[in-house]
């Protein structure tokens, strides 16, 4: 009979399963790094959902489930410790050496291929041994290496690659502050805490199997123990915080960041080795002026109705985050208030030529970009602290 523990884990895999595809299919900028916590989260989410078909005994009907997704769990340190890194100090692909990660995974898949290539008789008696005794779990269903050691490994490599991503993450912060960047700081902080509770719970329940390897004292007293318990709470969390924080996956942007190649006189060349010191040093922060303002000043994208702030990211093919941080930090202005006000530049530009008296104010508005005459207006008075028709009653005057 499911149980409302049993209910909390469906809904914890439901959760994960749609935040992990999300990451990996939704969704132009920081692909690298939210691939990368989408491989995580997704490994959790197979390593639950055996542990739910163990627990409720439903694996029996699906015997060949069993062992396919182990290499993967060789995956969630190095990738979580690959994702901060990548947040961090914005990498957008991977390094040279990072394949070496990988290499217990890949060792892994080799160990279990005669399990894999067992016939389903095999395979049945082994899930069938591990619904009846939860312990069997450590020993049923191992290729060349004992599946207890396998057990153990997983979880000491996951407290090695914890500490050096508590080390990465304290180092960073201690010398770049990112007081700009507050949610996405408090986000990776959070994400470590929710993968140290994970690991916390793992070491436990492999250290209670260790200390009973060989006796009859049951490894666990109950699959629905304080241990799993403390896996499922981090597992959960990991998911639940995205869905109410989905801007922190937009990053940090650094200056290691490769700008598009346009045109030669669209943008300076800062393509050079630019040093990883603060969020955008000067000489990022100059490029990305220069290029913005090359593209409003020629293709006028502020006339469009409608236009938001990620189409103006892929026009430039800039990452939003990096698009945001310069009109938070250069221009001092919301995105709604700098297209505003290249529209009100245009409006004046219109009025001044006096080639716009065959329109409406309204007209001239909706030219300019603005959806409504009350939008235009209320921004025209923003800018310049005159309404639309006292602006032109005093260019009469003088």
């Amino acid at each position: 009979m499911v149980n409302f523990y049993d209910i909390f884990v469906a809904g914890s895999l439901f959760t994960s399963f749609i935040t992990s595809i999300l990451l990996f299919t939704r969704g132009r900028y920081q692909l690298h790094a939210n691939r990368l916590l989408g491989t995580v989260i997704f490994s959790w989410f197979w390593y639950v959902l055996l542990y739910f078909l163990v627990i409720t005994g439903w694996l029996k009907h699906i015997p060949g489930i069993f062992r396919i997704g182990s290499p993967l769990y060789y995956l969630i340190p190095c990738c979580s410790y690959l994702y901060v890194r990548s947040v961090l100090l914005d990498e957008i692909k991977f390094r040279k050496y990072d394949w070496l990660h990988f290499i217990p995974a890949i060792l892994n898949v080799v160990d279990l291929l005669p399990y894999y290539f067992a016939d389903a008789e095999t395979k049945r008696a082994v899930a069938d041994a591990i619904v009846n005794n939860f312990n069997m779990s450590y020993q049923k269903g191992s290729g060349i290496v004992p599946a207890f050691w396998h057990f153990q490994l997983r979880w000491i490599l996951g407290i090695v690659y914890l500490l050096f991503q508590w080390l990465l993450l304290a180092k960073v912060i201690k010398r770049d502050k990112l007081e700009a960047f507050k949610e996405v700081k408090g986000w990776l902080i959070a994400f470590t805490v929710f993968c140290s509770i994970i690991y916390l719970g793992l070491g436990i329940m492999s250290v209670i199997a260790w200390v009973n390897l060989g006796s009859k004292v049951s490894v666990l007293s109950s699959a629905r123990s304080v241990p799993t318990l403390l896996q499922v709470i981090g597992f959960t969390c990991l998911s639940v915080y995205l869905f109410f924080k989905p801007e922190v996956l937009y990053g940090i942007p650094r200056s290691n960041y490769t700008l598009p190649e346009n045109k030669a006189d669209e943008v300076p060349d800062v393509t050079g080795a630019l040093l990883r010191e603060a969020p955008f040093n000067p000489e990022l922060m100059q490029a990305y002026v220069a290029q913005l303002e090359t593209y409003m000043q020629k293709e006028a994208p502020f006339r469009q109705q409608g236009f938001v702030i990620n189409e103006l990211a892929l026009a430039l093919k800039m990452p939003l985050h990096h698009l945001s941080y310069v009109l938070n930090n250069h221009y001092k202005q919301r995105f709604t208030d700098f297209i505003n006000s290249f529209r009100i530049d245009y409006v004046k530009m219109r009025m001044e030529s006096g080639d716009w008296r065959s329109l409406t104010l309204e007209g001239l508005a909706k030219e300019s970009g603005f959806s409504s005459r009350s939008t235009f207006s209320v921004s025209f008075k923003k800018f310049t602290g005159v309404t639309p028709s006292q602006y032109l009653q005093l260019r009469k005057s003088k």
